[in-house]
């Protein structure tokens, strides 16, 4: 599914749900949520390890059976991750604030909406359904959205987490103070290590940078910890097993 299609449905979905749900009954609904926990703006030495729950299509475009967000959070929580991303953009697909709600109420562990945020709306209606931080696309906004969508996201007390793809993105996004800053793209994993590493060295020490590929192994996963982020996200795929969980823990306690 192409990106462009992709949003323009996001847009009248918004549209819709504007129309049915003033923006303040959602505020409202957003405030009797706990408090979001800290993502990644706290101080620590270890790097974060950030589980990403995706849905799959088959070639078809049907979703799959094992497509079952609350079973892969509960396997991440289980395998003591720092927080959990959820992405349900990939394609048109309905249900994925629905899914956030659900694995919210399933695990006591911080969630990273990855979904396109286009909107103030987006962005409370996220926080209602429990997300602790969210990504804003540089590459998706424009400068005036990206910063009003980084103060809304800071008013509901949540992470905000600017994605960056190169240099003149990540210059606006660092003056606009985030929480975080993700380098790359979600959507392909292309781990560029010169391009990334050439990123991580304009961004200061003092801000903490994660990698937005989600990694499918150890080999990705040692590449990524070269560039000397804050955190890594990873698939499913690296919780298959004790022996691979294990190694995973071994290769994020190295960079302590």
């Amino acid at each position: 599914m192409d990106l462009e299609t992709i949003i323009t449905a996001k847009r009248q979905a918004l549209q819709q749900r504007k129309a049915k749900t003033p923006i303040d009954a959602v505020r409202a609904l957003a405030s009797m949520q706990k408090r979001p926990q800290p993502v990644l703006n706290t101080v620590g030495a270890h790097v974060a390890l950030i589980g990403q729950v995706k849905h799959a299509v088959s070639r078809t475009g049907s979703l799959l059976e094992t497509y079952d967000p609350v079973s892969m959070a509960l396997r991440f929580a289980r395998g003591r991750v720092d927080a959990i991303a959820l992405f349900s953009d990939s394609t048109v697909y309905g249900r994925g604030l629905d899914d956030l709600t659900l694995v919210a109420r399933a695990v006591n562990t911080p969630l990273v909406s990855q979904d396109y945020v286009l909107d103030e709306y987006h962005v409370v209606e996220t926080r209602a359904a429990g997300a602790s931080a969210l990504v804003l696309s540089a590459d998706l906004l424009d400068k005036h959205a990206l910063r009003t969508l980084v103060s809304a996201t800071q008013r509901n007390r949540m992470t905000s987490i600017v994605q960056v793809q190169n240099e003149d993105q990540l210059r606006y996004a660092l003056s606009l103070s985030p929480h975080v800053i993700g380098l790359g793209a979600a959507e392909e994993c292309n781990l560029d290590i010169n391009t990334l590493l050439h990123l991580r060295a304009l961004a200061p020490p003092s801000v903490r940078v994660m990698i937005m590929c989600c990694l499918e192994s150890l080999r990705d996963v040692e590449l990524a910890l070269k560039i000397g982020v804050e955190a890594v996200i990873v698939s499913q795929a690296l919780f298959s097993n004790d022996v691979t969980l294990s190694q995973l823990h071994t290769l994020l306690r190295r960079t302590e």
